[in-house]
């Protein structure tokens, strides 16, 4: 077996070509082959529950961080590296009771109680887990004092490496769904109409469209929902019960608040619809998968991080980005930033630090007025992992960032207004439908030969794959489309509404393939009723249900579904490298997206109903964010459906400009090698990382500088510093800082809320 270090990885300094291949260090598919563990699937399901609880408390209730909005995702992050650490530390607990049970027991027993102290002053549902663990905790210390065979038996407990990245996969899926952006706009998606119906007349007459088995029509139900419970406090009781009783009350407690009976239909339903556009997803995913790799060799930047991290987890020693120094250089200077933010905090009196920067009074006088993204963002693990992206690529964000915005002033100098043009999200949007256009056209020989080989019958493993993969594809869409049309919208809005979906399922999973965009929302939020109003307006969608299904449906082209996409087609690549069954990873994708989604249904329900909702998220009286979010976007679609408003033409004369451009760069590209601007770049730069042209054009110009002095030499010796850069701010930022205010919920109550969108 063949081990590759992070070195000859990186021995090309443009491309990260097959990096996760030459860093893994676990046989590949075509050594060996591996389902997934019953102990890894547990492991992750666990761990969803504690993602749950804590994105309840500080997303939730304090409103502190955002963990659950980030690439990779915090809570995943946070597994592996709580993961790789219980490796390290039982296997030195396994020295230490070989040589002393008592002070290995002892040790134990004292972290328990540690534990089991600290859910006193935490709330909610970490007070719970705390407890459990340190329960659990004095009772392994117990048993390593008392039984010698268990204490020798410790390693058995120890989880491989690759059960390690496949509990990090299943996370990336299944703690997805905690965002306010997935299972946070769900529950307004059922029950917007029916409690502001009484303030918008346009909400009543939506909720009668609506079917009960997709929307929560009780109104007594939705009510306690929105303003809280009132049962009160849980019931006092006595003894040892009793005290086990208040420990977990946590947990227990809201959900009996919850009126189950009335949810679980429109839970069911909800949870069954999710699955298909996953299924979806993963399908057109698997379908692109070997073409990506094999055929065009995509890096897959992002796949380095549960590989690098995960190699601590193991008694041998690796070269790796972990035993570099530049490495922790980088994660150190992440360190520094943030604890100066939580040190303004807690001092105010200290000099303000912000991570954003306006620099709109340098831009005061017409026509300089027209600039849109005036502004600095200090974003670390923005310019750390955008090193990792090709040259091509950030230099065509930060140059199309300026470009847009030179057309921004030129078009007000010549007395025209800016809201007709260059409108860079709409000439996004374009590109996003243009770039799938292409990928698509390129892989039609693949696409084709697959579908024709399993349509053949063929009896080799690629034929039954490919057939399995379309029929999931060509099966999950049309229930789609059949449940969608049965509640009562147009079978064309239907049609359409998945298709670009999958459109953008195509483009966001490409752009983290070949770039690793480290951002969640890096498509169209919201673009899939842009592209309608560039071929019919509102006046398309109205009429019967449809206006108000387009608003319950906001989730699919608002929320984080897209951003499941990129997950899928990393998992693909993590689990191929690993040597891991296709058949095993497609039910490991398949079931962690509808587990979280469950579990964060109820957790959410049940803090919601616990608290109020109104209140929750930031909220006041009316709602969070992802309650706001909804309304918002449900009023317009429906008051411009009943204006009857017919197509704008300046929004989609930018989108068909934003097309042309993405045309000829791809023909630039195709007909001159070394072409130095790259297509996606463009596209990502005009949907959502023009906001950070900075930080990607400072590592643009420091990895230039580094090529053109030093060569790939100097390229491979910074890049652990850049990665040290990128997780050191998800560790400090995300991490400790989440934990920080989940166990001291006044410490950082007066800290703006850290976010990675």
């Amino acid at each position: 077996m063949r081990t590759h270090t992070w070195k000859t990885a990186l021995a090309s300094p443009l491309s990260l070509t097959h990096l996760s291949a030459r860093l893994a260090a676990e046989p590949n598919s075509s050594e060996a082959s591996f389902g997934v563990s019953t102990r890894a699937f547990a492991v992750g399901v666990a761990l969803t529950l504690v993602a749950a609880v804590w994105v309840a408390q500080v997303e939730m209730i304090l409103h502190t961080a955002e963990i659950s909005e980030s690439v990779p995702l915090i809570a995943s992050l946070a597994g592996l590296i709580f993961l790789t650490l219980y490796n390290r530390i039982l296997q030195a607990l396994e020295r230490l009771a070989k040589r002393s049970r008592s002070t290995a027991g002892a040790l134990v027993l004292a972290v328990g109680a540690a534990a089991y102290l600290l859910h006193m002053p935490a709330g909610g549902g970490l007070s719970t887990v705390l407890a459990l663990t340190g329960v659990a905790l004095g009772a392994l210390g117990v048993g390593i004092i008392i039984g010698e065979p268990f204490a020798l038996r410790l390693r058995i407990w120890q989880l491989t490496r690759r059960e390690i990245i496949l509990v990090y996969c299943f996370l990336t899926l299944s703690a997805l769904m905690m965002s306010a952006k997935v299972s946070g706009y769900i529950i307004p998606e059922m029950t917007i109409y029916t409690y502001f119906g009484f303030q918008n007349p346009s909400f009543e007459e939506s909720a009668a469209h609506v079917p009960p088995w997709l929307a929560l029509k009780d109104a007594e139900a939705v009510r306690t929902l929105y303003e809280g419970s009132e049962l009160g406090s849980a019931p006092e009781t006595t003894g040892l019960t009793g005290s086990v009783m208040r420990a977990t009350e946590g947990l227990w407690w809201p959900l009996l608040q919850v009126p189950w009976a009335r949810w679980l239909v429109p839970l069911l339903a909800w949870v069954t619809i999710m699955f298909l556009v996953f299924a979806a997803g993963f399908c057109l995913m698997g379908l692109m998968q070997h073409y990506w790799i094999e055929k065009e060799r995509l890096s897959f930047p992002l796949v380095m991080i549960p590989l690098e991290v995960s190699s601590g987890a193991t008694r041998e020693r690796k070269e790796t980005f972990l035993s570099d120094w530049g490495f922790w250089v980088g994660f150190m200077a992440s360190g520094l930033f943030t604890f100066y933010v939580i040190l303004h905090a807690l001092s105010p009196s200290l000099p303000t630090f912000r991570p954003y920067y306006s620099l709109r009074p340098l831009f005061r006088d017409h026509p300089w007025n027209a600039v849109q993204n005036a502004s600095i963002q200090i974003r670390p693990e923005m310019m750390g992992l955008s090193y990792f992206m090709g040259s091509d690529i950030t230099l065509t964000i930060w140059l199309s960032t300026f470009f847009s915005d030179f057309l921004a002033v030129m078009t007000r100098a010549l007395g025209y207004e800016t809201r007709d043009f260059p409108r860079p999200f709409d000439q996004g949007v374009g590109a996003y439908v243009i770039l799938a256009v292409v990928l698509l056209w390129s892989a039609r020989r693949w696409l084709k030969a697959g579908l024709v080989a399993a349509l053949a019958g063929r009896a080799d493993a690629a034929a039954g794959r490919n057939g399995a993969l379309w029929l999931g594809l060509i099966g999950s869409f049309g229930a789609l489309l059949a449940v969608t049309i049965v509640a009562g919208m147009k079978w064309w809005v239907a049609g359409y509404l998945f298709g670009i979906i999958l459109v953008f399922f195509l483009v966001y999973g490409r752009a983290r393939a070949e770039t690793g965009v480290p951002h969640p929302s890096a498509f169209p939020m919201g673009g899939h009723l842009n592209v309608l109003e560039y071929i019919g307006g509102p006046v398309s969608w109205r009429g019967g249900a449809t206006p108000a299904l387009l608003g319950s449906f906001f989730l699919l082209g608002r929320g984080y579904t897209v951003t499941g996409s990129g997950a899928q087609i990393e998992n693909l690549k993590l689990a191929e490298d690993q040597g891991v069954r296709a058949g095993s990873i497609a039910w490991l994708s398949l079931l962690a997206p509808v587990i979280g989604l469950i579990i964060a249904l109820v957790m959410r329900l049940s803090v919601s109903y616990h608290y109020g909702l109104n209140f929750l998220e930031g909220g006041v009286v009316e709602g969070g964010y992802a309650v706001t979010q909804m309304r918002r976007h449900a009023t317009e679609v429906i008051s411009e459906a009943g204006l009857g408003v017919g197509r704008q033409v300046a929004p989609g004369n930018c989108a068909a400009f934003g097309a042309l451009v993405t045309l000829a760069l791809v023909g630039a590209r195709r007909a001159w090698l070394g072409f130095p601007l790259h297509p996606l770049g463009y596209c990502l730069a005009m949907i959502r990382l023009r906001s950070f042209w900075a930080p990607i054009m400072v590592t643009w110009i420091i990895k230039t500088i580094l090529l053109k002095l030093g060569g790939a030499r100097a390229y491979r010796r910074a890049a652990p510093a850049f990665l040290g850069l990128a997780i050191g701010h998800y560790f400090f930022a995300g991490i400790l800082l989440g934990s920080l205010a989940a166990a001291f919920p006044r410490l950082l109550e007066k800290m703006e809320v850290i976010n990675f969108d």
